[in-house]
């Protein structure tokens, strides 16, 4: 018996003990790290005809780390293809917070340099040179894996400016989508002859930091996952599509917008009232840092799905809705319900929201990017009085969480599409809700509800149902028995308390 408590109370306090140790990838678990500087990876002909030497500097954690297959993460400076250098601010504080979480990271010289006319064909040929190298450079890690102590399989890219673009381009834009007008048979192939041939150039995610892509249409359904950072009154790169840099038109909100409708992994980061390179402000930048250290992390082999990307899992269930859709009449004036098992699990809702007619369309267990995914699907078909939304996946305590940003741009991408649809319609986005189960993530929940509260109140024709404190009683704990026996959904009496607030915010928009 004796020995049994005292293993147990072991236990208990190396719980506790690793429940304590920042997580390796999420967070800084080394107070400083190493480097090597000026290693030549490859050489190639520049615009001046010359071969030149390509160099990078490795940042990596301490000697003392024993993990040997780590994430890489290559970085490619901007400078719009003319200048600038792979040592650099911000180049260093990107590579020297990784190395610090774990991870391997690399800052990388390119061939620079345009012909004196400047034109976009210009510009394309030193992003063609640029992608070459960088294929080079991820090549030559792959080449030297156990070298560098990393996963061959896990080669991040990320650029700021011109490196954004070269590294978007490395990723996406696949050898039949150059443009015949490019004189290849002068520049090589894609692939390019810049070192470490016999290697792959895949990589497993791009970070985009102020870039654009000549052609949203390269990117496409299975290529690597894309996170952007931007700031709203760039005017060098465009955040949107409003102007070209030199034929580089589509800008970090088109390209998540296509991510999401593609079923690609990605995030978004916005500065409102900020220029190019985030108006090299060191506290934007930092910010920036940590949300994209967040996303890079759920990216990473140890967190991806064990059946492949999630949003596609529910293909069968939307397309059981789809087929309900075509062989059933919606009531007139019909308000169309959707989102998660919250919405799927509700059977009484007809009930509980009369005299409102519902059209009720609920699926699995689902999160923002899927339902941005099929969302179009969902509400295509019909002509409803209004939307009432209620999505509550993308927080619930596992270290892949979005971060509260991450959610209401998910949101945000929801709305703008249902807009697209059905103009005029309103929309209602109900709380997330609180329950056992996720308690102890509460905090992040609240969090990202107050950002999608903020943003219906400043949004014509968007509401925002504050419900959650229906679940909670006088201790501000949620109420035991307002719920399954799985801690998580409401039983038959928690919908009917849910559905008091929901309707009276129906009642006050629409009208009874």
């Amino acid at each position: 018996m004796n020995r049994c408590f005292l293993f147990i109370s072991l236990l208990c306090i190396g719980l506790s003990v690793q429940g304590q140790t920042p997580t390796r990838y999420r967070q800084e678990i080394f107070a400083r790290y190493d480097t090597l500087n000026n290693l030549v990876y490859g050489e190639a002909v520049n615009l001046k005809n010359n071969r030149e030497t390509l160099r990078l500097d490795v940042f990596s954690p301490p000697t003392t780390d024993t993990a040997r297959r780590r994430p890489l993460l290559i970085f490619i400076h901007g400078g719009g293809f003319q200048n600038n250098d792979k040592v650099g601010v911000f180049s260093t504080l990107v590579c020297g917070t990784l190395a610090k979480r774990g991870y391997v990271a690399s800052s990388i010289n390119y061939r620079m340099g345009l012909a004196p006319s400047k034109s976009d064909t210009t510009y394309f040929e030193a992003l063609y040179r640029a992608v070459q190298d960088t294929k080079a450079a991820v090549r030559y890690f792959r080449k030297n894996a156990d070298r560098f102590g990393i996963d061959p399989d896990q080669i991040f890219l990320m650029g700021s400016s011109a490196g954004s673009k070269t590294a978007m381009h490395t990723a996406y834009l696949d050898p039949h989508e150059v443009p015949n007008w490019l004189d290849t048979r002068r520049l090589g192939t894609l692939e390019g002859d810049s070192g470490n041939p016999g290697f792959s150039s895949k990589v497993r995610g791009v970070v985009n930091c102020w870039g654009a892509m000549i052609d949203y249409r390269w990117m496409n359904r299975g290529d690597a996952p894309l996170f952007n950072v931007h700031g709203m009154t760039d005017a060098t790169v465009a955040y949107d599509s409003s102007f070209s840099y030199h034929g580089f038109r589509h800008g970090s909100t088109i390209l998540y917008n296509r991510a999401l409708a593609l079923g690609i992994p990605t995030g978004l980061q916005l500065f409102e009232k900020t220029g190019h390179t985030l108006d090299n402000d060191r506290t934007k930048q930092q910010k920036a840092v940590e949300e994209i250290s967040r996303w890079l992390f759920t990216q990473l082999k140890q967190n991806e799905p064990k059946n492949g990307p999630e949003v596609f899992k529910w293909a069968k269930e939307i397309g059981q809705l789809s087929h309900l859709d075509s062989t059933t009449i919606d009531p007139p004036g019909a308000v169309l319900v959707s989102g998660s098992s919250y919405i799927r699990r509700w059977s009484t809702i007809a009930r509980d929201l009369a005299p409102f007619q519902i059209i009720h369309r609920g699926y699995g267990g689902a999160k923002l990017n899927d339902f941005a995914y099929y969302i179009r699907t969902l509400v295509g078909t019909h002509r409803p009085r209004a939307a009432l939304f209620y999505v509550g996946n993308d927080i619930v305590g596992s270290p892949t969480d979005k971060t509260p940003l991450q959610v209401l741009n998910l949101v945000k991408n929801v709305t703008e599409q249902v807009r697209a649809l059905r103009p005029g319609l309103p929309i209602f986005w109900v709380q997330i809700s609180p329950n056992e189960r996720r308690w102890a993530v509460w905090d992040q929940i609240s969090a990202a509800s107050e950002l999608v509260r903020q943003y219906c109140a400043q949004t014509p024709g968007l509401h925002y149902i504050e419900a959650g404190n229906t679940f909670l009683g006088t201790d501000g704990k949620p109420i035991p028995a307002l719920f399954d026996a799985d801690k998580l959904h409401p039983n038959e009496a928690g919908y009917q308390r849910w559905a008091i607030p929901i309707r009276a915010e129906l009642e006050r928009t629409l009208g009874k």
